[in-house]
């Protein structure tokens, strides 16, 4: 896959989606308990998800982005990432890697858009930053 990120925009990538998710996870899992990775509570297998398939997940779905296409092209890619990311809940569910206490798929449906949305105003952010520092 050709890369359309910098390095500094896939560091700096990884490193919101990790915080974000980590923000999530503090309040839906570790506060109000809807959800949770392994066991309950926080632990070291924990961390590895955040580290080990978040950053990964995030670069793939900025890198393939259609910056420069149309809307309808934008909704189709944020939808059919909606659907990979549903797609890797339910596997995560069956294989023990995630639980669900009072959360549903349904609510990973409407929130992963939404997500997504944030991951790439997170990258226009980044590069607006970028020219800035350089003029």
């Amino acid at each position: 896959m050709p890369k359309k990120l910098s390095l500094s925009e896939l560091y700096t990538t990884s490193i919101f989606a990790i915080l974000f998710n980590s923000l999530v996870d503090v309040y839906l899992d570790l506060r109000l308990d809807l959800y949770g990775y392994f066991n309950k509570g926080a632990d070291y297998q924990m961390g590895l998800v955040l580290v080990g398939i978040l950053p990964p997940f995030s670069m793939l779905f900025l890198n393939g982005f259609p910056f420069g296409g149309k809307f309808v092209s934008k909704i189709r890619y944020l939808i059919l990432w909606s659907i990979i990311s549903l797609i890797y809940d339910f596997l995560a569910l069956k294989s023990g890697l995630l639980y669900y206490r009072e959360w549903s798929i349904i609510y990973s449906a409407l929130c992963y858009p939404p997500i997504l949305i944030i991951a790439v105003l997170n990258l226009k952010l980044i590069r607006w930053l970028s020219r800035i520092n350089r003029s």
